[in-house]
Parts: structure tokens; C-alpha cells; sequence
């Protein structure tokens, strides 16, 4: 491994810095991105430069265990914050050069991989420059005084610099993994969306639940990571350990380093690998799923939709990842279970209406444009409108009906809910399954889209936000008399004039009267549009 070229490093790390500022300007979505996150930013740095002003003196005053405790939970917050929006950027689109063949034959791969850091150090440096410079202001012209503010200024860059390199080191491993694990290649379906899940609720867990954020603060304490907090007590004068301070200190600024050469050679390992092909042995006799499950019972052209929409999501799992979306909504119901530890009764249902949400959008939000470069082949193949989209809705409806009854039956029996409230709510989640890929057949043609957007730094067509709006509106028109019978059954708000099983089933019938009467609304509407569809 050679030492970069501070020329070329330079040169790369603007035309990168370029290609970011245009993706911003160039479409609606990226300066709806730059106008939010400027907003944002703009009213936490309000916030981070207040607090420092009126609470910093105070927290200077403090005991050393709390300037500790503080000091430790500003490095874990914003090493955290970094590590893992960098972590997401390198993997989604940062790790690698845009059209590496050429570059890579251009220059040194080592001048590449450090030009991307520098770009991302970049980014990360914008992006943070006015909360960092607020946070500073405001302890400077209050009362903990310049020399803290000081300490607070070097400290903030290093951490959020340890951060970078932190999370664009990670996110080469996740892409070395990747390429090079056949597990991985063999599963790619069930790994992407368990890391859809799982990465977004634990990050969730960390910035919105206190209990967790409590323990790993107490853990943070405990560690390494704690020992920055000497330099504060040095400068304070109110104790610390000075060999702590240095040890830390000189941690810190040597990781940069490190942390920069071990990027340089995971990229060489990543760029430079072969990805990991899994072994697809052709078998003429062999069944597939959808043989196993609709042949004999569907017709022949349904059942290869289905086939191919399965089989696309278990090989690209990024065509369908947005569909966990529905999922964060039950966000609020797991802070539940965390803190009390108890199910509450509402989740059972809502889990089975997120679950049916998902599993609707999941195919059948996009139909025309989810074909992307075949959907000239799929207009002119022997397929009717009805049978392309009938595949559709199976392709949704049946592991939909299988997650569903799964989720409602077990968070049901976990919370205590009586047998007739959760066979309706059951019941309520099965007709949403049902009906939302038909539902979404017919917003998805109204609102069609064929541009395709960076998802995790591939080009991938996902449903248009118009579509995702009157989807949800008219799902949650059609599953809403139900959800608030479900919710008086449960709940004990206020007395009714009747009985819980006839409110029950008042609501289960009006909601699956709005229901189909919206699936097949959609169906026939989704599949007159998909039959006399034509290309401009």
C-alpha cells in the first residue's frame, strides 16, 4: 500500500463534494432535502447554543461526577450520530467511486479510497460547522468561560472526525461481507430486510427511549470512552486524572490516523474482491414455491408474476425495502414494552395493520413502473391485464396473511387479549392483508413512476410519494371503523350503550364492506390501466 497523492486526494474529494451539491440542487427531492436538513440544523444549533449559554456555567459549577457524566454523554451522542449516518452513506454510496472501472485504471486505489474519505470528512464537517460553532459561541459568552469552550471546539472536531473514519471504516467491512460471504449472497432477502428492521429500531431505541439510553450511558461511563472528560476536570480545576486526560487525548488524534490507513486497505479489499456468486443449480423437475402453492389453482401467466416478484425481492432485496416503512409506526408501542414491559393491547392489531400495509405496498404500489427496462416485454406478452395484476396481489396477499395471523395471534396471547376481541381483530388485519395489494394496484397506476432513485447506491425504481399518500388514505379509510371499535373494546375510555362483541362486529363489517369495496375499486381500475397501457 503506497502513501496517497495529496494532489489527486484533492481533486477526487472535490469532484465527489460537486456530484453531492448537484444531486441537492439538481432535483426536487435533494433541495427538499437541503432546505429540511438546513432547518433543522438550524434550529438544533438555536437550541445547542442556548443551552451551552444559560447551562454551561451551571454544569462547570457541578460535581465532577456530573461534568463526567455529561461530557461522556456529548462524545457517545455525537460519535454515535456520525459513525452511523456515515456508516448508511458509505454503504448506500460513498464506499465506492462513481464509475470505478475508469478511475481505478486512472489512478491509484489508494488515492480513490482517500478522496472519498476526504469528501465524507467533508460532508460531515458542513454539516456539523454551525451546531459545533453554536455550541462554542455559547459556552464562550456565557459563563463556563473560553478555555472551555476551547477544549469544547477541538474536542467536538476530533470526536466527530473519529466518527467519520469510524463509520466509513464499518461500512467497507459491511461491503467486504457482503461481496465475499456466500451466507450472505444465499440470503440475501432475509438479511436485508432483518437490517432494514434492525438497524433503523435500534437507533430509535438509542435517541427516543430513556431506560436504553441510561444503560449505555452507564456503560460509556465505564469505558475508555469516559476518559476525555479528565481534560474538562483539568481545565475546570476540579479534579481529574492527568494520565487519563493524556491517554485519551493522544487516543483520540493517533486513531485518526490509524483509522485513515485501515480505510485505505479495506478499500483495496473491497474494490478489489470478487463478489461471492451463490450456487443456482438448474433442475428441469424442480419445484418452486409458487408451483407448490398456486399451480393447478391459478392460471399459468398469474402464477409466473407471482414467481417473479418473489423471486425478485429474494435476489435484489432493495426493490422492496421500502416496504418496512409501516413497521416505525408501531415505534411508539415498543417504547411501551421496553420501559413497562408489558404488551399493550393495541399492538396486536397494529402490528397486523403495519404487516398488511407492508405486504400491500410491497409489489403492487408501482405496477407499471416496478417493470422498469422489461416493462415494453411485459405490455406485448400473452398476459391480460387481470392475470398481471391477480399475480400481484398473491405475490403480497399470501406471505402477508401468513406474517399477519402470526403477529396478531402472538402479540395477542401475549397481551391478555380475550378470545372474541382478538378473533376480530384478527379478522379486521386478514381482510386489510387482502385487500391492500388491490388497493395499492390502483393508486400505484394513478400515480405511476419510472425514475429511479440511489437506494444503497443502486438505481432503483420505488413507488412514487403520491402513490404511498392516497394508498395509506384509503387503507386507513377502509380499516379505520374497525380500528376504533377495536380500540373502545380495549380501551376503557368512556361506558357505550352496547355490547363489546356487537361493537366488534359492527366495525369488522363496515370496514370490510369499505375494504372491498376499495380492492375491487383498484383491481378493476389497476387492470383496465396495466391492459391499455402504451408507451410513448
Amino acid at each position: 500500500m503506497r502513501r496517497p497523492s495529496g494532489r489527486r486526494t484533492r481533486l477526487i474529494a472535490r469532484t465527489e463534494l460537486r456530484r453531492t451539491w448537484r444531486k441537492l440542487k439538481g432535483t426536487t427531492r435533494g433541495a427538499l432535502i437541503f432546505l429540511g436538513g438546513g432547518l433543522g440544523i438550524s434550529i438544533y444549533s438555536l437550541a445547542i447554543g442556548a443551552g451551552a449559554f444559560f447551562f454551561g456555567g451551571a454544569l462547570a459549577d457541578s460535581d465532577p461526577h456530573t461534568v463526567r457524566l455529561a461530557t461522556t454523554a456529548g462524545i457517545v451522542g455525537l460519535l454515535g450520530l456520525v459513525g452511523f449516518f456515515t456508516l448508511q452513506h458509505t454503504v448506500k454510496s460513498a464506499g465506492e467511486p462513481d464509475a470505478a472501472d475508469g478511475l481505478l485504471t486512472t489512478v491509484p486505489y489508494e488515492d480513490a479510497a482517500a478522496g472519498l474519505l476526504a469528501a465524507e470528512v467533508g460532508r460531515v464537517s458542513l454539516a456539523l460547522a454551525i451546531p459545533i460553532l453554536a455550541l462554542v459561541g455559547g459556552l464562550a459568552a456565557g459563563d463556563a468561560g473560553v478555555l472551555v469552550a476551547l477544549v469544547a471546539l477541538v474536542g467536538s472536531v476530533a470526536v466527530a472526525l473519529l466518527g467519520t473514519v469510524l463509520g466509513f471504516s464499518l461500512g467497507l467491512v459491511t461491503k467486504l461481507v457482503a461481496n465475499r460471504s456466500a451466507f450472505v449472497a444465499s440470503h440475501r432477502a432475509s438479511v436485508g430486510a432483518a437490517v432494514s428492521l434492525i438497524l433503523p429500531l435500534g437507533w430509535v431505541a438509542m435517541t427516543a427511549v430513556p431506560t436504553v439510553q441510561l444503560r449505555v450511558l452507564q456503560l460509556a461511563t465505564q469505558s475508555p470512552l469516559s476518559w476525555p472528560a479528565d481534560v474538562v476536570l483539568l481545565v475546570l480545576g476540579t479534579g481529574g486524572n492527568s494520565v487519563a486526560a493524556v491517554v485519551a487525548t493522544a487516543g483520540i488524534f493517533g486513531a485518526l490516523p490509524v483509522g485513515a490507513v485501515a480505510c485505505l486497505w479495506l478499500a483495496g479489499r473491497a474494490w478489489y474482491a470478487d463478489p461471492v456468486q451463490p450456487d443456482h443449480e438448474f433442475d428441469a423437475d424442480e419445484r418452486t414455491l409458487s408451483d407448490r402453492l398456486l399451480a393447478g389453482r391459478v392460471p399459468t401467466a398469474t402464477r409466473v408474476v407471482a414467481q417473479k416478484s418473489w423471486l425478485r425481492a429474494k435476489r435484489a432485496p432493495v426493490t422492496v425495502q421500502f416496504a418496512v416503512m409501516p413497521f416505525f409506526f408501531l415505534v411508539y408501542h415498543l417504547q411501551i414494552v421496553i420501559l413497562e414491559r408489558v404488551v399493550p393491547p393495541t399492538l396486536p392489531l397494529s402490528a397486523g395493520l403495519a404487516s398488511a400495509a407492508a405486504f400491500g405496498a410491497a409489489f403492487s404500489l408501482n405496477p407499471l413502473g416496478g417493470e422498469e427496462g422489461v416493462l415494453p416485454l411485459t405490455l406485448t406478452a400473452n398476459v391480460s391485464g387481470r392475470a398481471f395484476v391477480t399475480g400481484l396481489v398473491l405475490a403480497g396477499a399470501l406471505p402477508g396473511v401468513v406474517v399477519t395471523t402470526l403477529l396478531v395471534v402472538g402479540l395477542g396471547i401475549a397481551a391478555g387479549t380475550p378470545p372474541v376481541t382478538l378473533a376480530v381483530g384478527l379478522s379486521l388485519a386478514l381482510v386489510a392483508t387482502l385487500a391492500a395489494p388491490a388497493i395499492a394496484v390502483g393508486t400505484g397506476v394513478v400515480f405511476p413512476k419510472f425514475e429511479s432513485s440511489s437506494v444503497q447506491g443502486r438505481e432503483v425504481v420505488v413507488p412514487s410519494g403520491w402513490a404511498f399518500g392516497l394508498y395509506f388514505l384509503v387503507l386507513g379509510v377502509a380499516v379505520a371503523p374497525g380500528s376504533l371499535a377495536y380500540l373502545l373494546a380495549v380501551r376503557d375510555l368512556f361506558a357505550l350503550p352496547v355490547d363489546d362483541a356487537l361493537l366488534l362486529g359492527g366495525g369488522l363489517v363496515a370496514s370490510a364492506a369499505i375494504a372491498v369495496a376499495g380492492a375491487v375499486a383498484g383491481f378493476l381500475y389497476g387492470a383496465n390501466r396495466v391492459a391499455t397501457y402504451r408507451l410513448d
